[in-house]
């Protein structure tokens, strides 16, 4: 019988009950191996082992061996949920990282992940753009119309989606006829109704001053948002 297959045979004796990995068991069977030969009876082996036992318990050994596996184990589940959930809700899994991948190949990937972010941002920094010129070229259609009419026409520009620039275009420019069109419906309703002073015409005769929210609605209804 081998020195090492002595060794734990005699520590599988001393540490009966004692739940030891096999990565433990090896590493404490090398380290009892010291001083020792193949002739060596299990006194000498047992007081080798008592000596590492004193210096490190084999019972605290065992006990932090269950708590990693214990933690691995944790682990393992709480990704095997999150894998689950994400196939659940249509996500695609995070890929289980690959151990023979280098660390230069860890490295590109964090970049292009990095990149990619950096992308999106642009993108998004890119549409925010088009739309704030977007809402100036509609304001500016708006020119001339009263301070009322142009907010609550902002509003509902600022709820629109256009599919693409031509889209966009196009509506400007119906939009831009259809202020126009206001605005002249408005001076001619404006000056049908002025009266001189002290004529003695009724309230609903006198001058026009801001259009109110029902006259605004009433607009609404022939411009095109």
């Amino acid at each position: 019988m081998s020195l090492k297959i002595k060794i734990a045979a005699r520590l599988k004796a001393k540490a009966a009950g004692v739940n030891l990995s096999q990565k433990r068991i090896d590493a404490i069977v090398t380290r009892a191996e010291k001083g020792l030969t193949e002739e060596s009876d299990d006194a000498a082996i047992d007081a080798n082992l008592d000596i590492i036992n004193e210096l490190s318990p084999f019972k605290e050994i065992a006990a932090l061996d269950d708590h990693e596996r214990a933690k691995a184990k944790k682990i393992a589940d709480d990704k095997e949920a999150a894998r689950l959930k994400a196939i659940e809700e249509g996500k695609t899994p995070e890929p289980e990282p690959d151990p023979n991948e280098s660390s230069t190949d860890k490295l590109l990937k964090a970049l292009m992940a990095k990149m990619e972010k950096q992308d999106a941002a642009i993108a998004a920094m890119a549409g925010e753009k088009v739309t704030n010129t977007r809402r100036d070229q509609y304001a500016k259609a708006l020119e001339g119309t009263s301070d009322a009419f142009k907010t609550k026409a902002l509003k509902d520009f600022d709820r629109m989606n256009f599919k693409d620039d031509e889209d966009f275009t196009s509506y400007l420019t119906d939009a831009t006829e259809d202020a126009k069109v206001f605005i002249q419906d408005d001076a001619n309703s404006g000056l049908g109704n002025d009266r001189p002073a002290g004529s003695g015409g009724s309230s609903d005769t006198k001058q026009k001053g801001e259009a109110s929210q029902a006259e605004i609605d009433a607009a609404f209804k022939n411009f095109k948002i």
